[in-house]
């Protein structure tokens, strides 16, 4: 048996996997085709790029692939995703992380029925393995055109909306998912006090210098810090609904139905949870800017079709708030992310042992992705300039009419 090579995956599941067999993979093949009769010809298994989300310890995927005889005697190609989550030890359901979240989402029926054009991956079957894992059997998938990082203004515009369709349900009265692994979704600013102490202590350091380059880009490090607790509060003022967390063009993939219409399925629910309006929206232009699928030099176009499309989603399911709650619920969401992702950028980027793995990560030269945090630090800044923490939120934020149920 050749070992996966996969931290935190042992034995026993690699065991597991080196035994799939034509009898195991029969019944999913057949769900697949969407032919009971279906019987596989051939098939092939291959290992998959994990990236970033999914990532955690423990995670492993697979692409399984080949042909079968249907009903017709035609052969038939199929493909399956097979995500394997392993149990990491001393993570509980009302935590972050947690190993079996994405599990638990893909089986709720909330997330599965909520309305629009935002759709998780079809599941083919869930098998667990009590106290050692849990397998995913997921569509196969792939963007309609081409892939994110060609997506237009037009089809974030689209994505935002989708998004926007599926946070507005749960703004307009769709019941939450229950059970233990739906948490609230909150920010850990543990690794950004280490960063912001070095930038104090040591501002000429080469990766200080590279982040932060001016004593005015350090000065503003310092306010935001200062006013973490303030952002945190302001978050809190703002109607909760249920998001992905983890909204960007690596997990999310612009398709059609078999009528054409467009949609948007969405893999890697491991982030989600309870949160605030505007925060997918956030997610969305955040992300995309950190991994480089925008130019964060063209911030401000992604940032106005993805708020112009999210605020279409909710208004297309009858959320009815001001725009403005809208907009500052996604630049809180931007501000708190960036400094909680900011203390992992620059303690990541301070060892250079790491430059050939990020920079496969994000796909860009190591000296992009550099450059990118310096820009993503200053759209960072801008954008909080344009909050004002000490006002209230706009309009009646936390209106029966326009909060869904928690």
């Amino acid at each position: 048996m050749v070992s996966l090579n996969v931290p935190g995956v042992g034995p026993e599941i690699e065991r597991r996997v080196s035994d799939i067999d034509a009898e195991t993979l029969t019944p999913i093949v057949r769900a697949i085709l969407d032919d009971d009769t279906a019987t596989i010809d051939e098939w092939d298994r291959s290992p998959m790029r994990g990236g970033v989300g999914g990532g955690y310890f423990g995670t492993a995927l697979f692409r399984f692939e080949g042909t079968a005889t249907v009903a017709s005697s035609a052969t038939e190609r199929w493909s399956v995703v097979l995500k394997i989550l392993a149990k990491r030890p001393d993570e509980v359901p009302s935590g972050h992380p947690y190993w079996k979240r994405e599990a638990e989402a893909y089986r709720s029926d909330h997330i599965q029925q909520a309305s629009g054009g935002l759709v998780p991956a079809t599941t083919y079957r869930i098998d667990e393995y009590p106290g050692e894992s849990v397998w995913l059997w997921l569509e196969d998938l792939s963007d309609d055109d081409g892939g994110s990082e060609s997506w237009s203004l037009d089809q974030y515009r689209q994505v935002a909306r989708h998004l926007g369709q599926f946070n507005g349900a749960f703004l307009t009265g769709s019941e939450f998912p229950s059970g233990s692994w739906v948490i609230e979704r909150t920010f850990d600013f543990s690794r950004t006090a280490g960063v912001v102490a070095l930038v104090d202590t040591l501002p000429d350091e080469p990766i200080v210098r590279r982040h932060f380059p001016t004593e005015e880009s350090r000065n503003r490090l310092f306010s935001a810090w200062q006013q973490r607790d303030q952002l945190l509060a302001a978050r809190d003022d703002l109607p909760p609904t249920f998001c992905h967390f983890d909204a960007f063009g690596r997990n999310l993939f612009a398709t059609t139905t078999d009528d054409g219409t467009p949609r948007t399925v969405a893999i890697d629910w491991d982030q989600c949870g309870i949160a605030r309006l505007g925060d997918d929206a956030g997610a969305l232009v955040f992300l995309t800017l950190v991994f480089l699928d925008w130019p964060v030099s063209r911030a401000r176009e992604l940032e106005r079709a993805v708020l112009d499309g999210y605020r279409e989603g909710l208004t297309a399911v009858g959320w009815s708030g001001p725009d403005e709650l809208v907009s500052r619920g996604y630049r809180l969401h931007v501000a708190t992310r960036w400094l909680e992702w900011v203390g992992i950028a620059v303690k990541l980027t301070a060892d250079e042992g790491n430059y050939e793995w990020i920079a496969e990560m994000v796909g860009n030269p190591i000296e992009d992705v550099l450059d990118g945090n310096r820009d993503l630090h200053r759209f960072a800044f801008d954008t909080l300039d344009k909050l004002d923490l000490s006002a209230s939120p706009p309009g009646d934020a936390t209106d029966e009419s326009s909060v869904g149920e928690a």
